[in-house]
């Protein structure tokens, strides 16, 4: 049977991506000092212009200055601030830097590129860094191998949910008593039916080669047999590739494939491959052309094999026979789909699979198909990530004349172990309900009662290690803030004087933080005076990642929590509250009467 939680059809080369976040405990990446961002230094978004980038620097420089401030204390805290404002102005108004900033933030600030900026506009400087980086990239994966393990059992346990026939002294059969020796002596009917393995590697020669060596091996009843597969694949160009592959042991199969993009949104794959010379060898071609933003759809011709002339296989003899596809694939965010007609002279079928993501870890599939061969199937299967690098799915699919089949799959990193297991040879109700509800039952009760309280437990334990880690730069990230807020006190009152005289837009209270947690746990701070700081003309600006900078008062008092910013302000001598989960939710400006809607 099929593995009813894969996606098939469409060629990998250019099917969309799947939809598999590498997220885990809620990107614990994240959780760590974030670098300083020059374009919140200067309460830029990152498409400022060169114009905007001059204002901003002029109007902060008006404040931070060390000669505005006579207090002592506060003329040390302005010299550091504006020695900031002073590097994120120099960085975004020099073309070559802000490119090199842009791509790889302060680390291509650091690093020597070969690059002529002087002559190249600011897209073509982007343009150049990626190119530099990307050479970069592939000349490390020249020495870089990477190996995938597949192993596949196959195995039939249609035995132990059925009454076995037991031969009587007179001929015939009689049916075996029900449940006689139990449960587990009748697992002792289980069979392998089959083991399939395969190993292979992957290396990179050169930029545009690679080479893929694998061996599988198939092993059935105490009999079996293994082959060597050797693959080059080389990229002529960005749109046109080939793979050649043979393998290196009786019987021989050669394969050669090639795959053009005819433009961004279309390409054809051919494939040809030759197993002997008593015929020409079988070819698919597949056309295929993005119809929608999210959804390709395409036609796939296979000849089969053929004859030409008296040089091949006479009809009856052949295996395989010439079929047409059409059909359509598409992956999102949220999910894809996947339907397919296909007519041919020996088989034809209709299928249609669906994909739902739950969330970051979890996909739920279903899918059916009508076929001329096997008849009407039907399948329900998911996958859930269960730690950062390992993934489990399970699967049920049941056929009107093929049976019940629970297919089970683990995978990691580059290593997966799949389980047919054939539960009944023919259609049973019965045990298709109880094969599909005892292992979703079993897996919520895992989820719940281990996965769930492990992910909360690591991520408790990750963050009270980062807030020892990291105290002392906590702390000194909330003294520069509360020196900024001091240095903003006497400007953000005439300015919030101005608003009341024209009943504009003024900040009673904002709050940045863990809002849920206890107020004497420390995990939120008063930015009040900040966010009036951003208030011009009625409008509040306020591009993201505003928590990666105290130059503005702003720090992150809880590392690697969730964070909320709770504004409540007056417009037009009216009370006001919001919430914000995502400090990029005020990318643009916005303007208050929008924000009391």
């Amino acid at each position: 049977m099929d593995d009813p939680y894969e996606d098939r059809s469409m060629p990998s080369d250019h099917g969309l991506p799947k939809n598999e976040s590498d997220d885990h405990l809620d990107d614990l990446d994240n959780l760590k000092p974030a670098e300083v961002d020059y374009y919140a230094v200067l309460n830029l978004s990152k498409s400022a212009t060169e114009e905007e980038i001059k204002d901003a620097y002029k109007r902060l420089s008006r404040i931070f200055h060390p000669d505005k401030h006579n207090d002592q204390a506060l003329k040390e805290a302005a010299e550091t601030k504006f020695h900031t404002i002073n590097r994120a102005f120099e960085v975004l108004s020099t073309p070559h830097l802000r490119a090199a900033y842009d791509e790889y933030g302060e680390e291509g600030l650091n690093t020597k590129w070969d690059v002529g900026f002087k002559v190249k506009t600011a897209q073509e400087l982007r343009d150049e860094y990626s190119r530099l980086a990307k050479e970069k990239r592939e000349i490390e994966l020249e020495s870089l191998v990477r190996s995938k393990n597949d192993i596949t059992i196959n195995v039939d346990m249609s035995r132990v949910f059925s009454q076995p026939d037991i031969p009587t002294p007179f001929g015939g059969t009689m049916f075996a008593q029900k449940n006689q020796g139990g449960f587990l002596n009748s697992l002792k009917r289980t069979e392998i039916m089959q083991l399939y393995m395969k190993n292979s590697f992957e290396t990179q020669f050169g930029s545009r080669t690679q080479l893929i060596l694998g061996g599988q091996m198939t092993s059935r009843s105490g009999m079996g047999g293994g082959n060597i597969v050797a693959t080059v694949r080389h990229a002529f160009s960005e749109k046109f590739n080939v793979e050649v592959g043979s393998s290196l042991l009786s019987p021989r199969v050669g394969v050669f494939k090639g795959t053009y993009s005819i433009d961004p949104m279309t390409f054809v794959t051919g494939t040809a491959q030759v197993r002997h010379f008593d015929g020409p060898a079988p070819i698919s071609m597949t056309f295929g052309r993005r119809i929608t933003k999210g959804a390709t759809g395409y036609m796939t011709y296979r000849t089969g094999e053929w004859a030409l002339g008296s040089w091949g296989p006479a009809f009856e003899r052949r295996r395989e026979f010439s079929s047409m596809a059409l059909g359509v694939s598409s992956q999102e965010a949220d999910g894809g789909y996947q339907a397919e007609v296909q007519t041919g002279i020996m088989q034809s079928h209709i299928s249609l699979d669906r994909t739902w993501t739950v969330d970051n870890f979890t996909r739920v599939r279903v899918g059916g198909s009508i076929s001329t061969t096997a008849g009407i199937n039907v399948s329900i299967g998911g996958d859930r990530k269960v730690t950062e690098h390992t993934k489990v799915g399970l699967a049920v699919e049941v056929g009107l004349s093929g049976g019940v089949a629970l297919n089970l799959k683990v995978k990691r990193l580059g290593q997966s172990v799949t389980l047919p297991i054939v539960l009944a040879s023919n259609f049973n109700p019965k045990i298709a309900f109880w094969a599909t509800v005892v292992p979703i039952c079993a897996v919520t009760a895992l989820d719940m009662g281990y996965v769930k309280p492990k992910r909360r437990r690591e991520r408790a334990e990750k963050i009270d290690e980062l807030r020892k880690a990291h105290a002392d730069f906590i702390a000194s990230q909330k003294k520069e803030a509360e020196e900024a807020i001091e240095l903003l006190r006497e400007s953000t009152a005439r300015k919030a004087k101005k608003e009341v005289e024209k009943d504009g837009l003024v900040i009673v209270e904002a709050i940045y933080g863990n809002l849920n947690a206890d107020p004497e746990l420390g995990l939120t701070v008063d930015v009040t005076i900040a966010i009036q700081a951003l208030v011009n003309n009625s409008q509040l600006t306020m591009p993201g990642g505003h928590s990666k900078t105290h130059i503005l008062g702003f720090y992150d008092p809880c590392l690697g929590e969730k964070k909320h910013l709770r504004i409540r302000y007056e417009f037009q001598r009216r009370l006001h509250e919001i919430v914000i989960a995502d400090m990029a939710a005020l990318a643009a400006p916005v303007r208050s009467h929008l924000l009391a809607q």
